[in-house]
């Protein structure tokens, strides 16, 4: 009887160092698997954080985009007006050099002192324009360059 306890004892012994390790086997399982969750909650933080930075980068280069389009449309307007008034100033040149000079007069006739004066108040305007069209050419390069950038 006490040789049966004996090896009861044995074997209820080595029951207990195996569910020990069993235990230990376990636990060291569950921290490893902690380990691994918070390294995952990490880089989901990371990975939102990136998500936002991004969402924010393509608001301001949508923004970007649509001053751009902006610019392009004021360029293009701009343009339009210097087109048409090279063209005025090229008619009135035309029709003054269509109208007869009168050698004998010291006056011109009333309606070329006009043409004249209208010329030159349009090419002084065509100035202005082209002085503003370059600004915002200028504007427009600097905001694209920013947004490439």
């Amino acid at each position: 009887e006490a040789e049966a306890l004996a090896r009861r004892l044995r074997e209820l012994e080595r029951r207990h160092e195996k569910t020990c390790e069993e235990v230990f086997r376990v636990q060291r399982q569950a921290l490893f698997m902690k380990s691994e969750r918070q390294a995952a909650e990490d880089g989901l933080g990371r990975a939102q954080q990136q998500l936002r930075e991004a969402r924010d980068e393509a608001r301001r280069l949508r923004e970007l985009h649509g001053q751009a389009e902006d610019s392009a449309r004021l360029v293009r307007e701009r343009d339009r007006k210097i087109t048409e008034l090279s063209k005025e100033v090229f008619r009135l040149k035309e029709a003054l050099n269509a109208l007869p000079t009168s050698e004998g007069s010291p006056k011109s006739p009333p309606n070329t002192a006009t043409l004249q004066a209208r010329i030159r108040e349009l090419e002084e305007k065509l100035e202005e324009t082209e002085v503003r069209h370059s600004k915002v050419v200028t504007l427009y390069r600097s905001h694209l360059l920013y947004a490439v950038q």
